[in-house]
């Protein structure tokens, strides 16, 4: 019996890593679960609630104009996903108010300097208009129904908090401020068992 060259042991080794590779992702992508190196190659198949904790910002200008409060994803020039992901590193992991001041300084210098254009999943960024720059930054967690909330108006929310603000000039607390935002109630469904209860009272 002759013995099995070398390129071929080779080529069955692959075939069968790469089998063995591909059998894991599957499972980690059925069970939706991530475990290096495999991942769910869920970021665009899977099921939201219909409730949801999302952020806002708004942008003040040095002539008091404010920008939003709207999708932070225009603050940094990375795709909109990454942008979340830094802010929840700033904002919601950790409470350093340094921290959170340096990121808003770094943040406006670099809008003020020079904008970016949309290209991709990156979006285009914010910009304060002809002759003025960016002076002061408000960052909000805000909570949405997608059931009540319009995907159109940014301000329709069920709840929001004011996390951070960075206001070295002081121009937001010379602002005579309007309503922010446009609170509507949650939709609460009925379980099964208030049901029930509900029935029973008719009865």
């Amino acid at each position: 019996m002759s013995p099995v060259p070398r390129a071929k042991l080779l080529s069955r080794a692959i075939l069968a890593g790469t089998s063995v590779y591909l059998a894991g992702q599957v499972v980690h992508t059925v069970l939706n679960t991530n475990r290096w190196p495999f991942c769910t190659f869920n970021m665009f198949a899977y099921h939201k609630r219909d409730q949801a904790l999302q952020m806002r910002v708004r942008l003040f200008t040095d002539d008091g104009e404010a920008v939003g409060p709207t999708d932070p994803w225009s603050l940094l020039p990375l795709e909109f996903f990454r942008v979340v992901s830094v802010l929840e590193r700033v904002f919601h992991a950790q409470d350093d108010v340094e921290v959170r001041d340096r990121f808003c300084r770094q943040a406006l210098e670099r809008l003020n300097r020079r904008g970016w254009r949309a290209w991709d999943e990156v979006k285009a960024s914010f910009s304060a208009g002809p002759g003025r720059r960016f002076v002061a930054m408000e960052l909000y967690f805000v909570e949405v129904d997608f059931r009540t909330c319009s995907p159109y108006d940014r301000t329709e929310v069920t709840s929001a908090e004011l996390v951070h603000r960075y206001d070295p000039e002081g121009v937001v607390a010379d602002r005579a401020e309007a309503p922010l935002w446009r609170f509507v109630e949650p939709l609460v469904e009925e379980t099964e068992h208030e049901s029930k209860e509900e029935a029973g009272h008719a009865a």
